[in-house]
Order: structure tokens, then sequence, then C-alpha cells
């Protein structure tokens, strides 16, 4: 697990350092820095390899494609050399490059045990990006070494491969979507999501969504790709419709099976990347889905989120206040950045165990306050 990141004159971070939890919320206005450190972390990814002496930062690469020096050298620099400081719990890891000007390949120096960072995002490894699938016919295959892993695409491109794969994955009690829901019936949920199975899971918290859908995720013969329909039941065994198009149901119920398969599916000690989870849901599902979050996070894997989402808060605050995880294990960073200096900058209201914030800065999920001002204001 990841302790702390620092960024020194990496894009808008001229010096920043940003504490990492098990489950550690990226916030702020668009452009202000939340995505640097996402691709910070997946750039030191995809260039580190295990026992290699002379490591290269790949500034273009199969994670995140960031130009060439100049393109990610803070512009206001003093200095022509980029760094980063990873703190494990084993210690501090430092790196450094220098910009060389029109070059995506830079060496790379290091201070600190780089094959325990190496190690640390090794385990069971996911960038869900913001932009990803969208309804479809069918879905590429993973490949042999993609299914090894586990690994789900940076667009979740392979997510319906993994779930038609892994469908009958056992999936641990924590992550387990809630039973008691103020407005489904047990006996929906039960018809829905009778297992403890990966599907049956993704069911469960689908419901959130659109009560009563299931996914079938399954291969097509000779295609090399895979399937994606849902149908829906009501309480009663003969209840189901036919299957329906992922074209047909909707845009976010597949937005959102990447982020969900993700959570579900994650080994202990995994470290998950997931941008904007709330983009085409309803107030509900976005609420559910910070519910996942945190249950997750409690349950052994790191999850570093970017939202735009007041109801994604409001899901880990209540699922903090409900004790599904630690308020201590939740870290909340509101991003800004200078107008002049062109620097990003963090303020971190500390989260308490009843679900309320030490403070609330100016720009913070306050726009509901301030529309409502002016609504009432006579």
């Amino acid at each position: 697990m990841l302790d702390s990141f620092e960024l020194r004159n990496f894009k808008s971070a001229r010096d920043l350092k940003v504490r990492l939890a098990p489950l550690t919320v990226l916030t702020g206005l668009n452009g202000s820095g939340k995505s640097t450190v996402l691709q910070a972390i997946a750039l030191l990814k995809q260039s580190l390899r295990v026992g290699v002496l002379n490591q290269e930062l790949l500034l273009r690469g199969p994670l995140v494609r960031l130009g060439r020096s100049e393109d990610v050298r803070f512009e206001n620099a003093e200095s022509d050399e980029i760094s980063f400081v990873v703190r494990t719990p084993n210690g501090d890891i430092r790196l450094s490059s220098p910009t060389i000007p029109d070059r995506d390949i830079l060496p790379l120096s290091y201070h600190g045990d780089i094959d325990d960072l190496v190690t640390q995002f090794e385990v069971g490894f996911q960038l869900i990006q913001a932009d990803r699938i969208t309804p479809v016919g069918h879905y590429e295959e993973a490949s042999t070494s993609q299914r090894a892993t586990g690994w789900l695409g940076c667009r979740g491109e392979y997510t319906v491969d993994f779930l038609s794969q892994n469908q009958s994955k056992r999936i641990p009690v924590g992550r387990l979507f809630p039973r008691e829901h103020s407005s489904l019936s047990a006996e929906l949920l039960n018809q829905v999501a009778p297992t403890e199975s990966l599907l049956d899971q993704t069911s469960g918290w689908l419901q959130h969504l659109s009560p009563g859908v299931r996914p079938r995720a399954a291969g097509v013969e000779l295609a090399e790709a895979t399937s994606l329909r849902f149908s829906y039941t009501g309480t009663t065994v003969d209840s189901s419709s036919r299957e329906h198009r992922p074209s047909n149901v909707g845009f976010g119920l597949t937005y959102c099976l990447p982020i969900i398969v993700a959570c579900l599916a994650a080994e202990n000690g995994a470290l998950l990347l997931l941008e904007n989870p709330e983009a085409h849901l309803h107030p509900r599902g976005q609420s559910a889905l910070g519910q996942l979050l945190a249950q997750c996070a409690a349950d052994g894997v790191q999850i570093i989120v970017e939202t735009h989402s007041d109801h994604i808060l409001n899901g880990i605050r209540i699922a903090a206040k409900q004790g599904d995880i630690s308020s201590d294990d939740v870290a909340v960073h509101f991003f800004s950045r200078d107008i002049e200096s062109g620097e990003s900058s963090i303020t971190s209201p500390i989260l308490h165990a009843n679900g309320r914030f030490s403070d609330w800065p100016e720009g913070f999920f306050d726009e509901w306050s301030r529309a409502l001002d002016q609504l009432l204001d006579i």
C-alpha cells in the first residue's frame, strides 16, 4: 500500500505532497491537478521493471500518453528535473529524471528499494479511465496474459470478457451489496442476486441504478469477442424479460460496469485508480458507488478515486458513519490551481467518524448551498 506521493515540477505540481489512505478521494475544479496525481502513478507503473538497473521514464506507454518532456515539466519550474517521492510501509523511494527537449523516454535515477515499489504496483493494479466502454454489440476478448493478471483495460474494454470468464468467482463478504434497501424488496434482491458470485453481486450493486436488471456476459464463438446483454426480472421466477442489447437499457449500466467489477474482483493488496466513476449515473447510483468504494477499501484494497460528485462523497461519508470503513482510512483532498503561477495546491479536510468534515473549504462541493442561497434570496 502507498502511504504518500510527492510530485515536483510535474505538470501543474511544482511541489505537491499527497497523503494516501486505503481510500483517497481527489476533488476540485477541472484542470486543478487531480488527474496529474493519477497520471504520475500510472506513469511510474508503466515505466518501472523488476531487476532493471537502468530504469527509464516512459512518457508514452500503454497506460498514459503524456507527450514529450516539455509537456510534463511544470511551466514555471526553476530546474530541469522532474521528481517523485513514493512512501510505502517499507520506506521512501525517490525518483528523478532530467527533462530533455523533444524526448518521450527519459533516464530515471532512484534512491531506495525500487523493487518494493514495483511490487506495490504488481498486485492487481487497475486504471479505469473516465473514457470507458460504451454500449456496443460485442467487446474485445482479453489476451491470455491479460486474463492471467485480471487486467480490465484502461477503458474497461476487457470487463465483459472478465465477467464471462469469472462469473462464478466468490466475492469477499466485506464487499457484498447491502440487502437492506429502502425501496427494493428482499424477494427481488434474492431473485436477482441469490449468491455471492461475481455475476450475482454485480447484479446486486446494479439494483441501485436500475431495479430488476441482470447482466449476462458470454463469448461469441469464433469471433474473439464477448457479448453483453441485460434482462429484467421481478419477484417471481417466471417474471424475467427477454434479453436486451446494452444500447437499449441506458448508457450508465455499461459505463459503470468496469468500476463495479474492478471493486468486487480486486485481490487483497490491489491498487485501483478510478476516474469519475459517477459518469452517466443517477444520484442514487452514485451514492451506492461511494458505498462500494468504501467497503472495498475497508476490505484490503487501496483505491484512489477522482470525482466531481458530492453523491459519491456522501456515500463514503455515510459508510464511515455506519462503520463500514474507518474514517481514518479515508483521505480527501480538494485541489485548486493558482491563476497566476499555474501551480496546484491541496486542502485536506479531515473526515470524522460521524461522517462530518473538520472544515469545508471554499469551492469544496458548495455549489448546492450557493444555488440555494440565490433561490431563497428575495
